[in-house]
C-alpha cells in the first residue's frame, strides 16, 4: 500500500458576513499554527444481558467544530480581529483655551489627542501671557505635557492630528467566512478549507512588551449553516478539498 502523509503550509481569509452576504476575502498574514478540533457530546448505551456490560450502542447527539491558531501579521484590520474592536477614524480638531488651573511640578496630564501642533501654553490673564517653556515639557507626538514647576493657572490650546483607534472588546459576534488555500510539502498538492461561518472567541491576549517577533493566540467557533446540505459536498460547516492535478 501507497503511503500518503502530509505536511501543510498556506494562506488563511476572513470574509466578513453581512446579512448572510459573504464579502471580500482578506488575508491574515503569516499563520505558523493553526489547528481545527471537532467535538461531539456521546450518549453510550449499555446492554445488560451479557454479564459484561458492554457498550452496544454510541449516539453522538451533539457536534461542534472550533479553531485556534496564532497570528503574527498586526496590521489594522487583524489589530481590530484579536482585540474584538473596531477601527474608528478620528479626525483633527482644534482645541482652544483648555483650562487646566493650577498645576504642580511633576503633574503629566494627557491631552485629548496626538501629533500636537501649534501649541499655545499661557498663564489664563485677561491678556494671556506666554508661559516659558522651560517650566513645561510637551510630547506632542503622544499629546501629554508635565510641568516642571508650580502654576497657579495654565490654558492650554492646540489643533491634533488625524488619527485611528481601535476599540477594545467591543465588537462581539462578528461573523466571517474563512477560508485556507494551502500546499502540501511533500506532494505539491494544493488543498483547499472553508469554514462558512465563523465567530471569534472575545477571550485573548494582548501582549505589550515582546523580547522577539509579537505573536497573538486567536480561537473560536464554527457555526453551522443550515443553507448548506450537509448530506452534500459543501457540510454544514464547512469543508476540506485536495485538488488534483491538472491533467
Amino acid at each position: 500500500m501507497a503511503k500518503k502523509y502530509i505536511s501543510l503550509r498556506g494562506k488563511f481569509s476572513l470574509a466578513p458576513i453581512v446579512e448572510g452576504v459573504v464579502g471580500a476575502m482578506r488575508e491574515l498574514g503569516n499563520i505558523p499554527d493553526f489547528t481545527l478540533e471537532i467535538t461531539a457530546d456521546k450518549i453510550e448505551h449499555t446492554e445488560s444481558m451479557s454479564g459484561d456490560d458492554t457498550t452496544d450502542l454510541v449516539l453522538y447527539n451533539t457536534t461542534a467544530v472550533s479553531f485556534s491558531g496564532t497570528l503574527e501579521q498586526v496590521d489594522a484590520d487583524n489589530l481590530a480581529y484579536i482585540l474584538s474592536g473596531k477601527n474608528v477614524a478620528v479626525a483633527t480638531k482644534t482645541v482652544a483655551d483648555l483650562d487646566l488651573g493650577a498645576v504642580t511640578k511633576g503633574q503629566k496630564i494627557k491631552l485629548d489627542g496626538f501629533n500636537l501642533t501649534v501649541p499655545t501654553v499661557t498663564d489664563g490673564a485677561s491678556t494671556p501671557v506666554p508661559i516659558e517653556s522651560t517650566k513645561y515639557k510637551l510630547d506632542a507626538i503622544y499629546g501629554t505635557i508635565e510641568f516642571l514647576d508650580d502654576l497657579p493657572k495654565v490654558v492650554i490650546g492646540y489643533t491634533t492630528g488625524a488619527v485611528t483607534h481601535t476599540t477594545i472588546a467591543s465588537d462581539f459576534g462578528a461573523e466571517y467566512a474563512l477560508f485556507f488555500e494551502g500546499i502540501d510539502k511533500i506532494s505539491k498538492d494544493k488543498v483547499f478549507l472553508a469554514l462558512h461561518r465563523t465567530i471569534k472567541s472575545p477571550d485573548s491576549s494582548f501582549g505589550l512588551i515582546h523580547e522577539e517577533f509579537g505573536s497573538y493566540e486567536i480561537s473560536g467557533d464554527a457555526l453551522g449553516d443550515l443553507t448548506k446540505d450537509k448530506d452534500g459536498a459543501l457540510g454544514l460547516y464547512g469543508y476540506y478539498t485536495q485538488i488534483p492535478k491538472a491533467v
